[in-house]
């Protein structure tokens, strides 16, 4: 008997801790005090990615910071990321501030539809930090 509530205590401790996003979060480094730009990039086809990049470019101008702060994720490295921020295809680029997602795009959208929302995202981020 003793065995059998070892092993259900011990599957409940293995199973909880592989739910913990929090840990997952960490190891990416992510800075919860300001807003962090990950960018998830599909290396078997960047010609779908234009457009973020095009937008990344233009947006360097007003938030050089938070651009180069931008963290980049592509293959494998991206892989195990795309459930925790509920990303459903690449590429797509996020804004995650205070331990959630606040801006999400995904899929191949135009400039325009990643320039405004990401620049009213980063400039929510700039009256935040007191700039």
């Amino acid at each position: 008997m003793k065995v059998l509530s070892f092993i259900l205590a011990a599957s409940f401790l293995l199973f909880s801790s592989s739910c913990n996003t929090v840990g997952d979060y960490e190891e990416l480094n992510i800075d919860n005090e300001i807003k962090q730009i990950v960018f998830f990039s599909d290396e078997k086809d960047y010609s779908h990615e234009v457009a973020y990049y095009d937008a990344i470019i233009e947006l360097k101008r007003d938030f050089p910071n938070e651009i180069n702060n931008m963290m980049v994720l592509s293959g494998d490295n991206a892989d195990k990321y795309y459930k925790l921020f509920d990303v459903k295809e690449s590429p797509a680029i996020l804004v995650f501030f205070e331990d959630e997602v606040v801006l999400k795009i995904d899929g191949i959208v135009s400039k325009e539809k990643i320039i405004q929302p990401l620049a009213q995202a980063l400039s929510d981020n700039i009256a935040q930090q007191g700039r």
